[in-house]
């Protein structure tokens, strides 16, 4: 009795594991399904673009032919889109459908069925047929590109690929059917038909947009050049190390573009635009404006800005990283002031916590909250009198950007499968910031998918890839199995919990 009670409690647990999966796949689905009413968006966007360009007299020789071509491919599209839908509906019904929940809610009836996808697609081989169909609508889509160099590049970035698997003791023919559908739970099989539905509205947009740039000519014929030298900051204290890019511009001397600044107008000569305008007001500022021309009919616009200082003629603050503090490390500030020893000038930041620099007149500011905030500098004295306020500004605040979380410097594809092994956990890392950072992943869920098989997850605290059951998934994965690292949290200076990317590794 008590053997039999165990072998009951066993598979309860098993269930139990079963569901977190089965429910995992689902949220995948739904994921999918969100991703794929976004890209018909996009897609919806091109054909309007296909529409409007062949009622321009000007473009109407171009787009009509190539607006045909695109109706042809939507209605191919359509079509496919439906056949993949059917699919879903069939194995729903093999399974024995949906049962209705409290509030109404509809769930799949068996969704952990792993013999409604078998007998449907590897028994009755109707996964062949899907394949055959994949196939066909890859060629379809392609035929509508006439330059066969540029058909072969979109027939390499297209991610309806149908690659047969190698042989081995479960899949003796390498069938691509046999891998794709044998054993998988209802729930997984809806998600892969979604994925697929995916992949052929990628398809579509990657195939439209190609078709489209035939349409109009979008350059410029530039006929001079110009030498530019850009300062990376445009105010600067005695002493600071200065940088700027210095670069050849090309522009048409006879082609005036539309050019608008926040500060005023902008004189358009020989192609320069030149904009004229007084400082006013000690602290940060920017000048944001648009440049306009005319692409194939139409008006196109260009946004730009430039950042710039206004000292204030008694005293000024730099902070020696830029004109931003972040939460949880020591920001350096530099105090100038015009007719002060430097000895008797002090920045006064209520809403921060200030301490001495390494020399005179540096200091380090740690702050604790996001937002702008005003400053000042006071002078404690000048000439043996009180100096009072000499100069204010505005800081802003902000917090530490999120790291990046990678296994092997890697944020996802392929990996080396040895290599993968030899990994000892996840790093998280902030690279190109203005200040030294270090991060630490304080947790993560690890699930190995592996390419026959049920996944395998387990919860690891910390960011190695210690602990028994990690251990067993790591020797026990393959080539062909992907590993998946997601709910990652790290912590930085600031103290945050934050949640960073998750990371999808194919092992070959």
């Amino acid at each position: 009795m008590i053997n039999l009670m165990y072998l009951v409690l066993t598979a309860m647990l098993a269930l139990n594991i079963t569901r977190e999966v089965l429910d995992a796949f689902k949220t995948i689905n739904n994921s999918i399904e969100n991703s794929n009413a976004s890209i018909d968006e996009k897609n919806d966007q091109i054909y309007s673009a296909f529409d409007a360009a062949e009622l321009k007299p000007s473009l109407k020789d171009k787009a009509a032919p190539l607006n045909a071509k695109a109706k042809e491919i939507k209605a191919e599209t359509d079509k496919f889109m439906a056949y993949l839908s059917s699919w879903k509906d069939s194995v729903i019904n093999r399974s024995g459908g949906y049962v209705e929940k409290e509030g109404g809610e509809k769930e799949l009836k068996s969704m952990e069925d792993i013999d409604a996808a078998t007998r449907l697609f590897v028994e009755e081989k109707k996964g062949d047929d899907v394949r055959k169909r994949l196939e066909d609508y890859v060629a379809f889509v392609l035929q509508r590109i006439e330059d066969p160099k540029e058909r072969e590049e979109l027939r390499k970035q297209i991610p309806i690929q149908i690659v047969d698997p190698k042989k081995s003791e479960d899949n003796p023919s390498g069938s691509w059917t046999y891998a794709t559908f044998h054993n998988i739970p209802v729930v997984a099989t809806i998600a892969m038909f979604s994925k697929f539905q995916n992949d052929v509205k990628n398809t579509e947009a990657i195939v439209l947009e190609s078709l489209y740039k035939h349409i109009g000519d979008d350059k410029v014929v530039f006929d001079d050049l110009v030498a530019i030298a850009v300062p990376k900051t445009s105010y600067a204290l005695e002493g600071q190390e200065m940088e700027a890019n210095i670069m050849l511009v090309a522009y048409n001397r006879n082609y005036n573009p539309g050019m608008s600044s926040s500060v005023g107008p902008v004189k358009v000569e020989n192609g320069i635009g030149t904009v004229k305008f007084k400082a006013s007001g000690a602290g940060l500022k920017t000048v944001n404006g648009v440049i306009t021309r005319e692409v194939n009919g139409e008006n196109k616009s260009y946004p730009y800005k430039f950042e710039y200082m206004v000292g204030n003629a008694g005293a000024s603050l730099q902070l020696d990283k830029m004109m931003v503090m972040y939460i949880g490390v020591e920001n350096p500030v530099t105090i100038s002031a015009s007719g002060y020893n430097i000895e008797d000038v002090r920045p006064v930041m209520p809403w921060a916590q200030v301490k001495p620099g390494p020399t005179k007149g540096t200091y380090l500011v740690t702050v604790d909250k996001q937002g702008t905030f005003d400053y000042s500098i006071d002078a404690v004295s000048r000439g043996g009198n009180t100096g009072g306020k000499i100069g204010a500004g505005k800081i802003r605040v902000r917090t530490i950007p999120n790291p990046i979380a990678t296994v092997g410097g890697k944020q996802g594809g392929l990996i080396n499968t040895s290599t993968a092994k030899a990994q000892q956990g996840i790093v998280a890392k902030l690279d190109d910031f203005v200040f030294e950072t270090q991060f630490k992943v304080t947790s993560f869920k690890f699930t190995l998918l592996p390419k026959i098989g049920d996944p395998i997850p387990v919860n690891i605290t910390g960011n190695l890839f210690n602990g028994r059951e990690a251990q067993e998934i790591i020797q026990r994965s393959k080539a062909g199995d992907r590993w998946l690292f997601e709910n990652v949290q790290a912590v930085g200076p600031d103290k945050r919990v934050r949640n960073i990317n998750s990371i999808i590794l194919t092992l070959n």
